[in-house]
């Protein structure tokens, strides 16, 4: 078994956001800036008929929409960046390093305030800090909790930000790691 462990070494996995979520950011924002940009010529049209209160409400109405579609463009050239070059989670022989995308958001107060700029958990988690590997959820939407010592708030993996395969053996490799460690430990 620590000839498998040692054979994996340093193992990187892609951790994107799907198409599934970039395509309907891109169609939501999209629409939301075509209908921006067919405002302006009818509250134009309206302001020219006569009824100025309403034409120039949805000509505002138009010009502030219309960042929308510089948003849906942005969401498009996300998706296929990475696709291009995907964020890579990695696991070497003594921690799992993260990308951005897996560390979780800054902690915020109750007024949704961010307490500090740094995100929930760490860059790299030494495997010497890590509690428990647990998989929850449904088969189709499952997640990957990995209880560790750096935060009181488990990392929560979730598999449709990977392949399955992907998440199948990052599972396997991780539960594998911890309990190599834990045998290791108790001797």
């Amino acid at each position: 078994m620590a000839s498998e462990i040692e054979s994996q070494a340093r193992r990187a996995f892609p951790y994107r956001t799907g198409w599934h979520a970039v395509g309907c950011a891109v169609l939501f924002f999209g629409l939301l800036g075509l209908i921006a940009v067919t405002l302006i010529p009818a509250g134009y049209e309206k302001a020219q008929k006569g009824q100025l209160p309403t034409g120039i409400a949805l000509m505002i109405m138009g010009v502030f929409g219309i960042p929308t579609l510089y948003m849906s463009f942005r969401s498009l050239y996300a998706g296929l960046r990475d696709t291009a070059r995907p964020p890579l989670l990695q696991v070497t022989a003594t921690a799992i390093l993260l990308p951005k995308e897996a560390r979780g958001e800054p902690p915020q107060d109750e007024h949704g305030e961010q307490l500090s700029p740094e995100p929930l958990h760490p860059e790299a988690i030494p495997f010497t800090a890590i509690r428990g590997v647990t998989r929850d959820g449904p088969a189709h939407n499952q997640v990957l909790e990995i209880s560790h010592d750096l935060s009181a708030v488990p990392l929560r993996l979730h598999q449709h930000m990977m392949r399955t395969a992907d998440f199948d053996a990052l599972d396997q490799l991780l539960t594998l790691r911890c309990a190599s460690r834990l045998r290791d430990e108790g001797k």
